[in-house]
């Protein structure tokens, strides 16, 4: 083992100090590091420890470590830090169930033992929490045992909770709710206050890639759960919307999870989208009364509400969400195939795997057989369409089954193989659709 020049030095310094007075462990005398040549032996494992620690030698550091954790408990919080680190790989490379049990046993110990001797009990639960979660996700007994730590660490932490806390938060929140050990209404106040957080964060330093990403990510677990039904979200918010109706934060709340949930018909989000609107005539107010717009079948007016809430718009997936919106309405409403095109396509850019908006362009020329007068030509616009919607499931999984429901529709109209022939043409041939689609394609034979 390799000394440093400081090292040596320190210790002989210790060493000559503690001379003339009694050894005794940390452990003994309460104190930070003991006294005498038991002071000393404390200093050289912790300095010898973090030395392995950080070249991530954890058999050769857990030596030291064990004699500093036994004889001076209170000498450091790099003590507990680095117990956890070097217990962390011993579970992560043991094969045995019953020993990696034991193990976790042992780390959960340590963060107990860091806070009983460092005051640190919200940040402290947190990590212990997280932990508990990473090698005990499938027990749903240690899923709750963690979860309530991670509410009393939020707790206490409050807005400087760590993204990685409020990601495990909501992580165990969905799952307890999953089993039925939660209500919907606990789920949507922990995501409520998760977000809270989040914003809070992101007000700090718009920059923060960690929270932007634990902010989707938590979104998008959230939503996908059963709990931000309609009547549960509308049973969470009813009780609190007259003494909140005039509060602009909590009506941008109010709007966004009935808009997420799809609460478009319901009088809650029509009420809280005027109010939200005439207050404060953000993109979020214009999306949801361009929403209302098109219940109303009220279409000229949906589509200046769209125009106005992406003109607004700095985030941009939901910009993205607004064009693919006006490029439905301007599709299917006003039969403007070319310029909805142009909006998906802008919805594609800003949003990179999403797959929606290619079935969308899918679908429009699915529809553009108008553009020719022979059957043959008519019959090519269903190979870009397959082409659209073969892009769709390849960028974005989550609509495939949309996609081959559409392909295996479509794909019954290409030219058979004597057709093709006939127009001097065969599988795999490049072959451009003119009209407005104006697009490259291989031929395809049903």
């Amino acid at each position: 083992m390799k000394f440093s020049c400081f090292h040596i030095i320190l210790v002989y310094i210790l060493f000559f100090i503690n001379m003339s007075i009694p050894a005794q462990t940390g452990t003994k005398d309460g104190s930070k590091y003991g006294h005498g040549e038991d002071s000393v032996r404390c200093l050289i494992n912790l300095t010898l420890c973090r030395d392995q620690v950080k070249v991530g030698n954890y058999g050769a550091a857990f030596n030291y470590w064990k004699i500093a954790y036994n004889e001076c408990p209170q000498s450091s919080q790099n003590l507990y830090i680095d117990g956890a680190r070097i217990y962390g790989f011993f579970i992560g490379v043991e094969k045995d169930p019953e020993k990696k049990e034991a193990l976790i046993d042992t780390l959960m110990m340590i963060y107990d033992r860091r806070m009983k001797y460092f005051d640190q009990k919200g940040n402290i639960l947190g990590r212990k929490a997280v932990d508990l979660l990473k090698y005990r996700a499938t027990n749903i007994a240690s899923v709750e045992e963690a979860y309530k730590y991670l509410k009393e660490s939020i707790s206490l932490m409050k807005n400087k909770s760590s993204m990685t806390v409020i990601d495990a938060f909501m992580a165990s929140t969905i799952a307890l709710f999953n089993s039925g050990r939660l209500s919907d209404m606990e789920a949507i106040e922990n995501y409520s206050a998760s977000t809270d957080i989040i914003d809070f964060t992101l007000a700090e330093n718009p920059a923060d890639s960690i929270a932007r990403t634990v902010r989707e990510k938590i979104h998008r677990n959230f939503n996908a759960s059963s709990a931000p039904s309609c009547q549960s979200l509308i049973k969470y918010f009813k009780p609190k919307y007259q003494a909140e109706k005039n509060n602009v934060t909590f009506l941008r709340k109010l709007v966004s999870y009935l808009a997420d949930a799809g609460c478009y018909e319901d009088p809650m989000y029509i009420q809280a989208s005027e109010a939200l609107y005439k207050q404060e005539p953000s993109a979020l107010a214009a999306f949801s009364l361009a929403r209302l717009a098109v219940i109303k079948e009220n279409y000229s007016k949906a589509v200046t509400y769209y125009k106005e809430a992406i003109e607004k718009e700095q985030d941009k997936s939901n910009k993205a969400e607004y064009y693919y919106q006006l490029g439905w309405v301007t599709f299917e409403k006003f039969n403007d195939a070319q310029t909805a095109r142009k909006y998906a396509l802008q919805a594609i850019n800003l949003k990179h795997g999403w797959g929606e908006p290619f079935l969308l362009i899918g679908d429009m020329y699915a529809k553009a057989v108008d553009c020719f007068a022979d059957e043959f030509k008519k019959n090519t616009v269903y190979w870009v369409a397959v082409d659209k919607y073969n892009q769709a499931k390849e960028v974005d999984p989550s609509v495939s089954e949309k996609a081959d429901d559409r392909i295996k529709v479509y794909s019954a109209y290409f030219p058979d193989a004597e057709t093709l022939f006939f127009n001097g043409l065969k599988v795999g041939d490049q072959y451009k659709i003119g009209c407005w689609i104006n697009e490259k394609t291989t031929v395809k034979a049903r």
